[in-house]
Parts: structure tokens; sequence; C-alpha cells
């Protein structure tokens, strides 16, 4: 039998297409911005997005006074039809793919009324079937009514009205076409709105707010990480990027937005030479990553105070090829690369470095490759000593002494001031300023009178034991201490005075140790307060910085 050759056609299955609906947009307010641009695309002059709550359930509405749809044909060939290619007389902004609309299907009942035509779509209950209603009153423009299948006011991500209000606003923030929430004016043309400077490509503003927002022709695309690109900021295009399919990303071959991310990092750059004492540590891992990939040279950036140490100081490149000390790599914090570097015995680099920068080769060979072979590091890994090997860690711990430093307030780290404030919170210890220092041999000392200092890396393996009554043995020793009316940093000695103190204050330890059962909790529920109020006071702060650099006004409540 003679071979036959024949030419067919790849074929998508309805299923395909009713996935594709249901999983274009994760977020109501993404379905939502989709509606918007289909209002703007139909020359819209305004477009009234509504919520309310009624009889348990949740309505949406998204009216606009554009030129909607006309006849029949346009919703046979163009509404109902998803994928049809757009004809070169359409009005096209953002269009490009004609699924869009599919989007706000997944979110609820939807009924469509434009023009003398009402459309009903269901895919919950119905799938791809919809209902066409024809020969209606007049509607002019196009008004879309979702009941929601689910109220989203009621949990994640929302919780509330205002939490929904401000989703949508992050999404069409920069539209240039006036758009309300419930009769609120919620986006503002870029025109309007003060930059850094502006080109042919985008609008933009650096150096406020906390990620570097991309925004579409006015409408929201992603936010990208400051430790990404070394820079925040908001960038409002005024040319059409390529987007993704879920247009939550820009595709690499997008020429326009190759021309602002060189932009991008010319500010990047800029910055660096004129406030390289103000880097953040976003700022600093993106010049590395420069430096890495050649895009800033040695020379260029060799003064900048960029590498940071286990003490969590930055210092310069330059600085660390003339010192020609043995170095290492240990984790920020440890206190025995704390101890080795005020010894003078050996410098040593955070050990996240490598991974913020992504290099896994040998690590004594770490500045070579990143300076790619520069001559101020040349033999430079015949320093590198390393940090885990024992033999290593004696000699370089060999000169250490019986020192007892008791550390000022501004060297303490996080856990360490939390530790105390909890501590001084229960009021039992007679006086006693509670203190936070380093020793080689002690796990705490005292004065006998004024203070009580704890170790640093017995702090540590406190809070790492907590879940083994790590708080028990923290508040045994401080009424050990206690017990102490004479200095203990000098020498251990238990005298009369201090065993008849120490049982004393057994008979009474209770008083003490109850705290023991709460340390944990108490521990915990610092932490978290002070996580939240961080994030709230950042994220207020990086609002509050870049409405004020932009020009608007705080009363427009503006969301980035």
């Amino acid at each position: 039998m003679s071979q036959a050759v024949e030419t067919k056609e790849l074929k998508m299955h309805k299923n395909l297409l009713l996935d594709v609906i249901q999983r274009q947009a994760g977020t109501l307010g993404k379905a939502i911005l989709e509606g918007v641009m289909n209002a703007v695309e139909a020359d819209a002059t305004r477009v009234d997005i509504n919520f309310k709550e009624e009889d348990g359930k949740a309505f949406i509405t998204i009216k606009d006074d554009g030129i909607g749809i006309k006849t029949l044909e346009e919703i046979e060939n163009f509404w109902e039809t998803f994928g049809t290619p757009h004809s070169s007389n359409e009005h096209v902004i953002w269009k490009r793919f004609r699924m869009g609309r599919g989007q706000v299907y997944s979110f609820g009942f939807n009924t469509w009324r434009t023009n003398q035509f009402k459309m009903e779509v269901d895919i919950k209950h119905k799938g791809l079937q919809y209902d066409l209603t024809q020969n209606l009153p007049i509607h002019n423009g196009c008004k879309i009514s979702i009941e929601l299948y689910e109220n989203p006011v009621l949990g994640y991500p929302y919780y509330s009205e205002k939490g929904l209000k401000d989703a949508i606003k992050k999404q069409i923030l920069f539209i240039d076409t006036p758009i309300y929430f419930n009769g609120e004016k919620i986006n503002i043309n870029p025109k309007d709105a003060k930059w850094d400077f502006e080109d042919d490509n985008a609008y933009y503003s650096f150096g406020k707010g906390i990620d570097l927002g991309i925004y579409n022709l006015g409408a929201f695309v992603l936010k990208i990480p400051a430790s990404n690109v070394g820079t925040c900021g908001i960038i409002v295009s005024k040319k059409v990027l390529k987007v993704n399919f879920a247009r939550n990303d820009v595709q690499s071959d997008c020429e326009v937005y190759k021309e602002i991310q060189e932009v991008i990092k010319a500010n990047r750059i800029k910055k660096s030479r004129k406030s390289y004492k103000h880097l953040n540590d976003d700022e600093r891992r993106a010049i590395l990553v420069d430096l890495r990939d050649g895009i800033q040279t040695y020379n260029e950036i060799k003064d900048l105070s960029l590498i940071p140490t286990a003490q969590g100081r930055k210092v310069s490149l330059s600085t660390i090829s003339k010192s020609r000390q043995r170095w290492t790599f240990a984790p920020e914090g440890c206190r025995i690369a704390d101890k080795v570097m005020e010894s003078g015995a050996a410098f040593c680099v955070d050990d996240e470095l490598l991974y913020q920068i992504d290099y896994s080769g040998p690590k004594q060979d770490f500045f070579t490759w990143l300076t790619d072979g520069h001559k101020a590091f040349l033999d430079f890994s015949d320093n590198y000593i390393s940090y885990k090997t024992d033999t290593n860690r004696e000699s370089l711990t060999k000169d250490f002494t019986n020192e007892h430093i008791t550390l000022p307030y501004e060297k303490w780290n996080t856990v360490e001031r939390r530790v105390v404030k909890i501590l001084d919170s229960y009021n039992c210890w007679n006086g006693r300023k509670i203190c936070i220092g380093v020793s080689d041999v002690s796990q705490a000392w005292t004065d006998g009178k004024s203070h009580i200092t704890l170790e640093r890396d017995f702090v540590k393996k406190v809070i790492r034991n907590m879940s083994y009554n790590g708080g028990v043995r923290l508040l045994v020793v401080m009424v050990h201490e206690m017990a102490h009316d004479e200095e203990t940093n000098r020498t251990h000695y238990h005298s009369e005075a201090y065993d008849r103190n120490f049982r004393d204050l057994c008979e009474s330890a209770h008083t003490i140790l109850r705290y023991a059962s709460r340390f944990a909790n108490d521990l915990k529920k610092s932490r978290l307060e002070e996580k939240y109020q961080k994030i709230v006071d950042k994220q207020e702060k990086a609002k509050k910085a870049q409405k004020v650099k932009m020009g608007i006004g705080v009363e427009e409540e503006v969301l980035f």
C-alpha cells in the first residue's frame, strides 16, 4: 500500500475555551480591569463601576457611554466568538487576543445590555451557552451587570467594600478616561501627576514606594520587587506593551519595554553615583548583579559600600582588596564570626550574598568571579579560610580573651531588643537594668546592683530552643544573677552572701518563674506586632512619599 500524506488542522475542544474563560483572571479586580479597557476602547468618555449587597447577594455593574455593540453580526463575530482577529479599522488600544471579556464571566451571572440587545451568560450553570434577546428599547453604550457567584467582601482577599475599591483602583489607576466607583473618581490622568521625567515611551517616577509598578497605557500589569531591579517607583507606558495572555507580565520580545528597561538601568546607575552613601539593600544587590553581568565595571563601583559582612555592616570592594586580610563566609549575626572580625583574625562576608547574586562555585573564587578576574583580586583566593573547618576555626579564635563587653543599645539586634523589652515588662528585677553583651565564657553577668547583662550567644540559643523550656532557662539565669551582690564579670565566686540571697530568691522564685510559661507567647506576640507595624509603617510611608512626589493630593487617597 502506497503512503499518503494528508494536511490536517489542529483543533480546540470547547472545554479548553471554558477553562480559558474560568482561569484567565485570578482576581475580581483584574477581571473588572478588562471590562474597563473594553469600555475605553469603545470610545467611552466615562466608566462607572458600582457595587452593592442586597438580600445576601452581591452585584457589580460596569457601565460606559461608548459606542457599544451595534449589530447582530458584531455579536456573533466578535462577542460570541472568542479569538477573532482585529480588523484594521477597529479602535485598538490594548486589544490583542479578543479573550478578555471572558474574565468577568467566571465571577458571576452576566447580563450585557447594549443597543437593542441583551446577552446573558451563566457559565457556572449553563457552560458556554448564552441567551440573546433582541428588539429591546435602545440602550446607549454598554452596561455589564454581574450577580456574583460569591460575595467578594466577606473574606479574603478584600474583607470590605473599601478593600474591593482599592483593588480595582490599583488596576486602573493611570487610565486617562475618568473612572468612578460608587460615584467616587478612583483614577488619575498620568498627565496630571508629577514625574521625574518622561520620554516617548513612558512616564517615570523613581525612588519612592516599595516596588516598581508597571502600567500599560495606564492599566496595571505587574509589580517588580525592588530587589530584582534595584529601584522602586511607577512607570506608565505611553505606547502599548506586548503582554502575555493573562496580561500580568510583559513579553521578553517587547521592543518598547526593552527601551524602558534601559531607562531603569540608567536611573539605577545614576543614583549609585549620586547617592552612594544612601543605597538600600535592593540597590546594592542590583549593582552587584550589574557588576556580575558586566553592565557596570569594577572601577565604577569599587568604592561603593556593597559587600555585607557577618556583622551587618557594608564595605567596599576596594576596602576588601586593599586589606589583603584572610577572609571567609559566615551567617550574619554569628557570634563566632563577630568575634573573629572584632579580633582582626579575618574578614567575614555574609554568606547570604552567595544566594542573592546566584553564585554556586568554590567559595574561595567568589571575588575573582564577581570582578571578572580584576587585578585587584589576583591571588585573593589564597587568603580564603574555611569558616566551617574545626582546625581553621581554632586558628581564627586562638586570641580570644576573658573580656566581658556590654554593648550599647544601638548595637543590639531586633531579637535582643525584643527579649529585653519583655523581661523589663515583668518588673521583678529590683531596679536592675537588663543589657546585652559579648563574652567568650559567660552566659550572663552583673555588677551586683545596677544591671544584669545577657550574653548575646546565650540569648540566641534560648530563642532557638524556646520549645524546649528556653524561657525557663533564661529566667533561671536571671534569678542566678540577681542573687549576686558583687561583680561577676571578673570572677564567678559564690560567696556566703550569694548562697543566702539565692536561697531567699528560690523561696519566692515562683514570682519570677511563673513568667516562664508565658515568655514564649509574649515573644511570639511581640514579634508579630513588630512585624505587622513595620509593614504598615513602611507601606504608609512609601504611599505618602509617592503621593507627595507625584503631586497627588492626600484627599484623593490614591493606592499604590
